[in-house]
């Protein structure tokens, strides 16, 4: 591990030591954070759900939120039911050079998977396909306020007249399309995919996964509780957050809060690069029911 790194885990240690997250209807920890890219990789969401989560005892259980998948047995189990279901899959099979699936499940009960179809299309243009998951859209605040919030990241329109008319064709039979989820929630039944375009493959799953509520990018919000809130917080609390919040603010750049999760079970990422390319901050667990 770098030394740049090690030093300021060491200091991020020292104020997230029996620290909770304040809003959250559980009393989960706050911990350290690092991603080195020499050692993972590009940090990117898809990665970050590819690689080992933290672990919040009882109510998760660590491990990947994204798997890899069968291609072939979901097109068989998923989509050939019906004429226009196999109408949307040829589409898709006879304008991309690269199609797979992949499995991402729940925070708090790992049996409660859902799965995306992802590919390449024929120009260069990723695209990706995932059903209409129950989420809330759920945003945080430091005033403890829970906001049903909307998809956050712009839309992406091809740039090609081939993909832009793939788009015109498919959008609408997608949104018709019923679907069950047999491992999601108990067998989650309802009607309507969700189709999303990016130029690359990083920027098309970041959206498909915003548009359904399931990943979401926020620009950085402070772990400190605003003092407006009608919460009472004790000294030492504020002075650790603030500690963390001035740690993140003055070492590292683009830093953002991420929130990964449905239902009621969400992990919150505040983030952000250092000046040698890796990623760190804190994360935590919040429950909203």
């Amino acid at each position: 591990m770098k030394s740049n790194n090690v030093k300021l885990l060491k200091q991020l240690a020292k104020f997230t030591a029996d620290l909770e997250f304040p809003w959250s209807d559980s009393d989960y920890p706050v911990y350290p954070f690092l991603w080195e890219t020499e050692a993972l990789g590009e940090f990117t969401i898809e990665n970050l759900f590819r690689s080992v989560t933290p672990q919040f005892e009882p109510y998760e259980e660590g491990g990947k939120i994204l798997k890899t998948a069968n291609l072939e047995d979901y097109l068989q189990q998923v989509w050939q039911k019906t004429p226009k279901h196999q109408k949307a899959i040829e589409l898709l099979k006879n304008n991309t050079s690269s199609l797979e699936v992949a499995e991402i499940r729940s925070l708090d009960n790992p049996p409660d998977t859902f799965k995306i179809l992802l590919g390449q299309t024929k120009s260069g243009e990723w695209i990706g396909i995932a059903p209409q998951i129950p989420a809330d859209f759920e945003e945080y605040t430091p005033t403890g306020d829970m906001i049903i919030g909307e998809p956050l990241l712009p839309i992406y329109l091809p740039q090609t007249a081939t993909n832009f008319e793939l788009l015109n064709e498919l959008e609408p039979l997608l949104a018709d399309l019923d679907f069950c989820g047999t491992n999601l929630l108990g067998g989650f039944t309802d009607t309507g995919f969700i189709l999303r375009f990016g130029e690359t493959r990083e920027s098309m799953f970041n959206n498909l996964l915003d548009a359904i509520g399931f990943a979401r990018t926020f620009p950085f919000q402070k772990l400190t509780p605003d003092t407006d809130s009608e919460d009472d917080f004790e000294e030492e609390y504020m002075e650790a957050t603030q500690g963390i919040d001035d740690l993140l603010q003055s070492n590292l750049t683009n830093l953002h809060t991420y929130l990964f999760g449905i239902g009621c079970c969400y992990n919150i990422y505040f983030i952000g690069q250092t000046p040698d390319g890796d990623v760190a901050g804190v994360v935590s667990m919040a429950v909203w029911s």
